[in-house]
């Protein structure tokens, strides 16, 4: 049987050689060549966890002959062999030559000094053979490291005919491109538009664009032309496009700015749709009204129904029913819907129906407007005395609001930088001793990263700010910024890739994951990976794509809600030390054998997930693009029932959280792409829970 081979997915438009990621920058006066990759291991010396004899001693594994190979000692898991480079190197490729005797479940790893390790590949679905692995690392040590064999249940151990490592002892690269310049959209037709921008610059050099559309990636470009056609766009709606550069190690610059555009209609269309008919209702809650009608016509066709109250819009629908929540019990509400076609022409209204509401109350209740508020209400919590509390992204300050909706500006928070995207003052958090300490711990973006700071409230003013974390990476998207401490006295943070994929998979970059931190910002001794030292102490979970929910059982777990790019969003129960597989697994698609799988999934249209609540093990969830509120029922260590909520009734929503009078509070986010402050129009809501 011919070996197979198997490599991890590529990144598109990376370029066979990839240089590793480092987290110290170089200073160099004048562009470096890239070194090219080569066989680094070769009759290196070798080391073993224990041999299987004398005739299959670790040294056969880097001797550059197949007939002679390393045996683990038999029946024996874990098992390892290490090989030494000599010096540090960048390393790209690992090729393992098994034996019959291989990995089912196995990591490679690096290391500088042979006592802290940092994984480069994981996989729990080896499959023996020759498995040829594309990875990113440095280091001078380089180890596999099994811990399950292929043949379980016999006396055989692990074997290796050959152990090669590629790469080189080039120049520690961790100095990303410039940004891009005037990215500008051109002949813009209904599938299509042209973009063009100015080249980025690079200390060696740039190798691709990565081109995205409000935060969701669409395709990598070589580094020439600057310039790229969009195919495949949708007539009539908005664009937001930028560009992000990319360098030979892997390295991403700040984002372009955006280019944002409407695509004009498909064909010159008049005219609108007609009326839907039938309008009626087909069930009463409390707290809601189900509502049904019959389908409205169109010359071209119907694409979506809104549904009023008077002139407020209450709800949306692709088809031809709806359920309208958020209602007051006994309550008297005349309803119409109108038909929208592709062009947005708006038909005339249907016919008008009035349904009074039950007694009672549902278990999602009816919805009071406590304030609103020209920014973007991101992070939020309550004061002891049942005040809330909220940080505003762009004007990136701090505003304490009673039940009532009085409002008191608590402070300015200083070296708050935005990104003309989603990033500036996001998640906050009070100390679970904030009677006796008086402390609000913050994230936000700065000028150079994300970074979590905490300050004291006293009175009306915030003082005595201290920084407890930096270096997350920041980007124009792509930044997380959720705090939550959990059940064991610890701040959790989720944090985004900062549009780098590969910062999700490495454990000394603190993008794309969970951390975990001592309430003075220090490490936990025990955080999963505190032994590797730099910034794999502070990791709690790796491989998420952006973090934007966290939320703590009756049991003291921690779930988590994750945006994913163009397939599939998530809910995961975060497990000690996991890696959740971004980028090579969105959801449930890709390559994901070997990864912690979401407890559920939602597709990007339906959700694109914000913050996330739990009251009395039930998960809230706010969703974006989605524009509803999802409650879902933890049942076991499963998501159980699932209900939506408010589709379409209040417009993209930011973040839940519990208040002390049993009910939920909820923030809006609509005019939230800019980091320009005060041009929003949000809402804090109380959703009564019963």
């Amino acid at each position: 049987m011919a070996p197979r081979s198997r490599r991890l997915p590529a990144r598109t438009g990376i370029l066979a050689i990839a240089l590793a990621v480092a987290v110290t920058s170089l200073v160099s006066a004048a562009p470096q060549a890239v070194a090219a990759d080569v066989l680094l291991s070769q009759g290196k010396p070798t080391t073993e966890s224990a041999s299987g004899g004398a005739n299959y001693v670790s040294k056969n594994a880097v001797d550059g002959n197949s007939a002679t190979r390393w045996a683990s000692k038999s029946n024996t898991d874990p098992a390892w062999i290490r090989v030494d480079l000599g010096a540090s190197a960048n390393i790209s490729r690992v090729r393992l030559q098994w034996d019959l005797s291989c990995a089912k479940a196995y990591r490679v790893e690096t290391s500088e000094n042979d006592s802290s390790w940092t994984s480069i590949y994981t996989t729990a679905d080896g499959k023996g053979g020759v498995e040829d692995l594309t990875v990113t690392g440095r280091g001078r040590y380089v180890r596999m490291f099994g811990t399950t064999r292929c043949r379980t249940g016999t006396s055989f151990g692990y074997s290796l005919q050959e152990f090669q490592v590629f790469g080189n002892s080039g120049p520690i690269d961790g100095e990303p491109p410039s940004a891009p310049a005037n990215l500008v959209a051109s002949d813009i037709k209904p599938d299509s538009a042209k973009l063009t921008w100015q080249a980025s610059t690079d200390n060696i050099a740039v190798t691709s664009y990565e081109i995205y559309n409000l935060g969701q990636f669409v395709k990598s470009v070589p580094a020439t032309p600057t310039s790229t056609t969009m195919e495949g766009l949708k007539p009539n709606t908005t664009y937001g496009f930028y560009v992000n550069a990319k360098d030979a190690a892997g390295n991403i610059s700040q984002a372009s700015n955006t280019a944002e555009f409407k695509t004009p209609p498909a064909q010159d269309d008049p005219i609108p749709p007609t009326a839907p008919k039938n309008l009626r209702s087909t069930g009463v809650t409390a707290n809601s009204v189900s509502l049904a009608w019959d389908a409205a016509t169109d010359n071209v066709g119907v694409t979506r129904y809104e549904i009023y109250t008077g002139a407020t819009k209450v709800g949306d629908s692709t088809g031809t029913s709806v359920t309208i929540g958020g209602r007051s019990a006994n309550t008297e509400y005349t309803f119409t819907v109108k038909a929208f076609d592709a062009v947005g022409n708006a038909g005339p209204a249907s016919n008008a129906v009035t349904v009074k509401t039950r007694s009672g109350g549902d278990q999602v209740g009816a919805v009071t407007q406590i304030a609103t508020d020209n920014d973007v209400p991101w992070g939020l919590t309550f004061l002891p005395n049942g005040d809330g509390i909220y940080s505003r992204r762009d004007a990136q300050d701090i505003v304490k609001i009673t039940p009532s909706g009085q409002k008191t500006t608590l402070g300015k928070v200083p070296g708050v930088s935005g990104t003309n995207g989603e990033g500036g003052l996001l998640g906050i958090e009070l100390s679970p001793t904030f009677a006796a300490d008086g402390l609000i711990y913050v994230y936000h973006t700065a000028s150079g990263d994300n970074r979590i700071v905490r300050a004291k409230i006293e009175g009306n003013s915030l003082t005595g700010w201290q920084t407890l974390l930096t270096g997350i990476p920041r980007n124009k998207f792509h930044n997380g910024g959720r705090l939550r401490f959990g059940a064991d006295g610890k701040l959790y943070a989720g944090t985004g890739d900062g549009q780098n994929g590969d910062n999700a998979q490495n454990k000394q970059n603190l993008g794309g994951k969970v951390l975990r931190l001592n309430a003075d910002g220090s490490a936990p001794a025990d955080n999963p990976f505190f032994g590797e030292g730099g910034n794999a102490r502070y990791v709690w979970t790796y491989g998420h794509r952006n973090v934007q929910g966290l939320a703590v059982d009756s049991q003291g777990r921690m779930w988590q809600a994750e945006l994913g790019n163009s397939n599939m969003d998530e809910i995961n129960l975060l497990q000690k030390g996991g890696n959740f597989g971004w980028p090579s697994c969105e959801g449930t698609s890709g390559s994901c054998g070997g990864f912690v799988a979401p407890k559920k999934t939602f597709s990007t249209s339906s959700a694109s997930p914000s913050g996330l609540a739990i009251v009395n093990d039930v998960l809230f969830l706010a969703a974006l693009r989605g524009e509803r509120l999802y409650r879902m029922q933890i049942t076991g260590s499963s998501v159980g029932t699932t209900t939506s909520h408010f589709q379409g009734t209040y417009g993209r929503l930011r973040t839940p959280e519990p208040a002390p009078d049993g009910s939920l509070w909820v923030t809006t986010s609509n005019g939230d792409k800019d980091s320009t402050a005060g041009n929003s129009n949000t809402k804090l809501l109380r959703v009564a829970l019963n």
